[in-house]
């Protein structure tokens, strides 16, 4: 199919000698005013090779043109050739200001006017070409990463299984706490947007949250499972789920891109960590314990208290939000709080119908 070089001017003559320059290799539409100019070049938008545009053609003139196809982006798409018989050099600072890929003055010369016309036309189309090019090529290494993604949430997920299998009280745990993890940053994000919070760093947290735990695979059954309170030294083993998981993370981490292995780090290392420093294992406090973890650790405990254990009834959850709220179950950062907050109502759905 043979492209289209669009022609607007007010003088005939000048119209019919760039007519006749292209018209063996192009399809050639004529316009004398340029309301009729701008509606040629949207009918024949897919197709265009070149745009002329005469400075001083009726309707809209050569400037007004310009500011339309700037604003629609043909002049980045194609060559907008700026026409004139005039020598003010304002004229051609202002075309090129305009994204005009040429001004060019009369009276032409025909072999020297195609020959820059036709270089403008096979440049852009390079361009066109290099553009496609890295957008496919942007394409697959999207889908390639969204492939990736996939596989290190499910494979994060068939980990996590490994420990709710060891406990059956906590079926459905996983599945709540990614899906409260991920109500706690959409509000975070929402709320302060200064974070400049993404969505992909909270599919990350989320990714994350499902393997918080994965540490207690290294505690054994009778501490995991007593349906009593742990004396001090199972205590400390039970504690160290913290730790553990962070090193079944680093076995993981050629299996994961950096940014995900580092949110994983986070909370599964640090998921226990309190705003006051009264945490495990690390002691950290206010703004030492990075947000995934943060966020992570309120939603677990809230799971915690609103699920049945083998060690304790569930709570309803108005008591359970004001245990949080009170500080009954450590302290929690003031911002993460606010998000809870606001969360409540989302949350508490979820909780019932899961």
């Amino acid at each position: 199919m043979r492209r289209t070089i669009i022609i607007a001017d007010k003088e005939g003559l000048a119209r019919e000698l760039l007519e006749q320059i292209f018209a063996n290799d192009y399809d050639i539409v004529l316009a004398d005013d340029g309301k009729q100019a701008l509606a040629e070049i949207n009918a024949h938008i897919r197709e265009l090779a070149a745009v002329f545009i005469d400075w001083d053609i009726p309707g809209f003139n050569g400037y007004q043109i310009l500011q339309v196809l700037k604003l629609k982006s043909v002049c980045s798409r194609v060559p907008v050739i700026l026409t004139t018989d005039k020598t003010e050099t304002q004229i051609e600072v202002t075309g090129y200001a305009m994204n005009a890929a040429a001004v060019i003055h009369k009276p032409y010369t025909a072999i020297t006017l195609r020959r820059q016309v036709i270089r403008l036309m096979e440049l852009f189309d390079k361009v066109t070409a290099l553009e496609a090019a890295a957008e496919e090529k942007e394409k697959k290494v999207r889908q390639q990463q969204e492939k990736l993604d996939d596989f290190y949430e499910k494979l994060l997920d068939s980990i996590s299984t490994i420990v709710e299998y060891r406990s059956p009280e906590f079926e459905r745990h996983i599945l709540r706490i990614k899906n409260f993890t991920r109500i706690m940053a959409a509000s975070y994000k929402n709320l302060y947007p200064k974070a400049n919070l993404t969505d992909e760093q909270i599919n990350r947290m989320v990714r994350a949250s499902a393997i918080h735990d994965i540490g207690k695979i290294a505690v054994p059954d009778s501490i995991l499972l007593k349906p009593a309170r742990l004396t001090d030294d199972e205590r400390q083993v039970m504690m160290s789920h913290t730790t553990k998981g962070a090193e079944v993370l680093e076995l993981l981490r050629d299996v994961q891109d950096e940014e995900q292995f580092k949110t994983s780090y986070e909370v599964c290392r640090w998921h226990h960590e309190r705003h006051d420093g009264k945490g495990y294992p690390d002691g950290l406090k206010e703004d030492e314990i990075p947000l995934s973890a943060k966020i992570v650790s309120l939603v677990d405990v809230y799971d915690a208290l609103v699920s049945e254990r083998i060690y304790k009834k569930a709570y309803d959850a108005d008591t359970a939000f004001h245990m949080i709220m009170k500080g009954e179950c450590g302290v929690f950062a003031p911002d993460i709080l606010k998000c809870f907050e606001a969360s409540r109502k989302l949350i508490e759905l979820y909780a019932e119908n899961n």
